[in-house]
């Protein structure tokens, strides 16, 4: 009987203790899922706060920038000081720019304006500035053509559509015909129908022409006038002069050239001769012709 008890009581106490671990085990992800709970709820209310305080400080700000400086009467424009170097008129850079008077300074996009500007193809540089309280500066560097680009020889100067390069090579079409213009070489014998305003000429005789041109009309030495630089006989450049003298140039070794340019020329005012063509790209027995000697008559 005693033995009988004894093991009818070993499963309840084992029911009981699996029971107790259940609880635990219960209890303790109750409290894990309630330190979640708490947690999470921390995390967000931080977050909500951090967004309500970014939010009165942007609104905040901007109440103040308005207040002080964007809706401020003292800063409206009153007064342009404009250097446009003959590109462009007060008015069609106010109109082209969306400048007026009156606009607040600081509404107005100095780097967007700016780009504008720098963008047009007779524009070399553009700044714009704000002079605080109610005045803008615009300053414009204008590029300055040094050759005109043309089909043939009679090819005239057409206002806006003829095209000409500057000392960078830049294709500019100047909309305003003045006599420096006219008295521009022109570069003949170049296909013109790959060209796009405010970009560098796309060709490959680019530094050559250049390059020449710098040669020849160096401040300190200018050697001849140029009136046309003709590129329709191959890579080298037939360069006519004020004279109708032809001098004929190769891309390479163009300093060697100039010097027996040079020495023609001083051979020529020493001995009152006068050059028709001169082959300057052989190196030896360079091949020139002279004009006749006009022989004048004693009567």
């Amino acid at each position: 009987m005693t033995r009988r008890s004894t093991s009818n009581r070993r499963p309840n106490t084992l029911r009981r203790k699996r029971s107790h671990h259940l609880l635990e085990v219960k209890m303790r992800a109750d409290t894990v899922r309630r330190q979640k709970s708490r947690k999470f709820s921390g995390i967000f209310l931080k977050i909500a706060c951090f967004f309500v305080l970014l939010g009165a400080t942007y609104f905040g700000g901007a109440f103040l920038l308005d207040k002080f400086f964007f809706k401020n009467p003292d800063y409206n424009i009153k007064k342009f000081q404009a250097s446009l170097d003959d590109v462009l008129t007060l008015p069609e850079l106010q109109a082209a720019i969306g400048l007026h008077e009156g606009m607040n300074i600081f509404n107005f996009h100095l780097g967007t304006a700016e780009k504008f500007l720098s963008d047009l193809p007779e524009v070399k540089k553009a700044h714009i500035e704000r002079i605080l309280p109610s005045a803008i500066q615009v300053t414009l560097e204008r590029r300055i053509p040094i050759l005109r680009l043309a089909a043939s020889p009679e090819d005239a100067f057409v206002p806006g559509q003829s095209f000409m390069i500057d000392e960078d090579g830049v294709v500019i079409s100047p909309a305003k015909l003045n006599a420096a213009l006219l008295e521009l070489p022109t570069v003949e014998g170049l296909s013109l129908s790959d060209i796009h305003l405010g970009q560098p000429l796309q060709n490959e005789k680019r530094p050559f022409i250049l390059a020449l041109w710098k040669a020849l009309n160096n401040s300190g030495n200018t050697l001849i006038t140029m009136r046309s630089l003709d590129f329709s006989r191959g890579y080298w450049a037939v360069v006519t002069d004020v004279n109708k003298t032809q001098y004929t140039f190769g891309p390479e070794h163009l300093s060697a050239q100039l010097e027996r340019l040079q020495k023609l020329l001083s051979y020529c005012q020493e001995n009152n001769r006068q050059l028709e063509t001169a082959n300057l790209i052989l190196e030896h027995n360079t091949p020139v012709t002279f004009r006749p000697i006009r022989v004048t008559s004693n009567e």
